[in-house]
């Protein structure tokens, strides 16, 4: 478990249903990682303006408002170069693949594990 632990980096969390931001918060916390979670898009372009984040934990379908690929396209345009990882139980592959060639880095599929989201969170800060 050593291997996917963090040192305190900035993770925001994207994501719109409540019961999973606060599990993914826990579980990035319990991981070593600092965490803020927003519930929208909208939020997380403010949350950015004002914060940084040594990455983004991107949710592709949000509530009502711009979807995932729209949110990282609008973060790209503040903060060029933000590291990202998709998380997402079920999306349009065409929308998972755009935001993986703009430069997210992973793809985690709802319902995920510690390990799985630890592995994922690692490998996008430091592949």
């Amino acid at each position: 478990m050593e291997e996917i632990k963090g040192n305190g980096e900035q993770i925001l969390i994207v994501e719109d249903e409540g019961v999973l931001r606060a599990m993914a918060g826990e579980m990035l916390e319990t991981l070593g990682y600092s965490v803020a979670a927003v519930a929208s898009g909208e939020e997380a372009v403010s949350y950015l303006e004002q914060n940084q984040a040594h990455l983004v934990m991107l949710d592709m379908l949000l509530g009502p408002g711009i979807n995932g690929r729209e949110l990282y396209e609008r973060i790209l345009v503040l903060r060029p170069g933000q590291r990202a990882i998709i998380v997402s139980g079920f999306a349009d592959s065409r929308e998972i693949n755009r935001t993986l060639q703009m430069g997210a880095s992973q793809l985690v599929k709802k319902p995920y594990t510690l390990k799985e989201l630890g592995v994922a969170v690692k490998k996008a800060l430091h592949g």
